[in-house]
């Protein structure tokens, strides 16, 4: 029987029927995050430096948050891990999701070339996007409000502060497209959209981070109790506070004092809480909780060059964290799709080489070592994709 099972789940997350279009809709999401960020990664190679185009700064600024890390959160685990968080099977609006990654999947091509209209391809996209998620959210769960997961409120709160930058930025875009302006026009956004860039990027890793430390979740737990209030704040306060700025004008301190008090603060707050739950649970160190501990860190790194001359490297490191994040997810995924399959130790190995690399990465004298690890990490993410297809088609030749 459970080899049956085994065989029926591993089918169903490739299965091509209407019913079950949802998951291969979110493995689309992850394999266009992953191209999204190999061309985020290639565009900072020396050799592309040399006759770089009118969007190859700005690409790489913003390609993690705006093209890896929310489509992938949205889009990946929201068709994977949301509908058991709320009780039900699928998504409510799977071609509202399907029509997004069409539009998101056409502004990555665009990105190095076009960035206003790529941006504005973004902003259509993830909204459509956002749209599914908040109706499954509202309409498609089974489960009361106050029982719902922190990884289903970040899901929420990520699709609640996108139909408000999504909007925005349309709305800015759209009227310097009409202005007939340069794309090199594109690189002035980049000190613009750091608080909406940081948002989108924190809540829905936060809210995988939480997933890998409490998979069991407790409404009796402080994390339960907090993540409501600390993803709102981050989500939505924050976004609504940077658009308000947009018509009256905000100076550097004031825009980092918002990103402080908005962002910085209820991450510390969700963190904390989050140690006393898994301290109180005594939480084992299994193949996903590196992972989800390695994100923590790296974040940490994060906050603190954002508050030192110069962090240069905040942003950089904040994407790291957020990979590590959205990595933990993808193994919790095929640890639930294949159990038994994939051992531990090679998950926390995986997590421990992603970890060094991402370090080593954010080192200048040791970039290039980073690099490598990186490369290794990425290869070793193919051949747990070869594992899948292969135990894939066994499924079927059982089903």
């Amino acid at each position: 029987m459970a080899g049956t099972d085994y065989a029926i789940m591993t089918y169903q997350a490739f299965d091509s029927t209407p019913v079950l279009s949802n998951r291969r809709i979110g493995t689309s999401f992850i394999l266009l995050a992953l191209f999204a960020g190999l061309l985020g990664g290639s565009l900072a190679l020396p050799f592309l430096q040399t006759h770089p185009t009118a969007g190859l700064a700005f690409c790489h600024g913003i390609l993690m948050a705006f093209f890896v890390i929310c489509p992938a959160a949205l889009g990946g685990f929201g068709q994977w891990l949301l509908p058991a968080e709320l009780g039900t099977d699928r998504t409510t609006l799977p071609a509202f999701s399907l029509a997004g990654f069409g539009f998101l999947s056409s502004g990555v091509v665009l990105l190095p070339l076009q960035p206003l209209l790529a941006l504005a391809l973004w902003a259509v996209g993830v909204l459509a996007l956002a749209v599914d998620i908040i109706t499954t959210v509202l309409e498609g769960r089974t489960r009361l409000f106050r029982t719902l997961s922190p990884l289903a409120w970040s899901m929420l709160a990520t699709a609640s502060g996108v139909t408000i930058v999504a909007p925005t930025l349309a709305a800015v875009v759209t009227r310097m497209l009409i202005n007939d302006a340069p794309d090199s026009a594109a690189q002035g956004l980049i000190g613009m959209l750091h608080l909406p860039e940081t948002a989108l990027m924190l809540t829905p890793a936060l809210g995988l981070v939480c997933h890998l430390l409490m998979p069991r979740p407790d409404t009796n737990n402080f994390s339960g109790r907090v993540a409501p209030y600390v993803f709102g704040c981050m989500a939505v306060l924050g976004p609504l506070c940077w658009m308000d700025s947009l018509f009256g004008g905000m100076s550097g301190l004031s825009q980092s004092s918002l990103v402080t008090l908005t962002q910085f603060l209820p991450s510390f707050v969700l963190v904390g809480a989050l140690c006393v739950d898994v301290w109180k649970q005594k939480r084992a160190l299994d193949g996903t909780t590196l992972w989800a501990l390695g994100s923590l860190v790296l974040f940490s790194a994060g906050w603190i060059a954002e508050f030192m001359p110069g962090h240069a490297l905040d942003h950089t490191a904040a994407a790291f964290g957020g990979v590590m994040a959205l990595c933990g997810g993808f193994y919790a995924w095929m640890m639930r799709l294949l159990p038994d399959h994939i051992p531990a130790p090679l998950s926390r190995l995986h997590a421990g080489l992603t970890f060094v690399g991402a370090l080593c990465s954010l080192t200048p004298v040791l970039m290039p070592v980073g690099e490598g690890l990186m490369g290794l990490s990425l290869l070793t993410f193919g051949l747990l994709g070869l594992f899948l297809i292969r135990e894939t088609g066994r499924a079927r030749v059982r089903a």
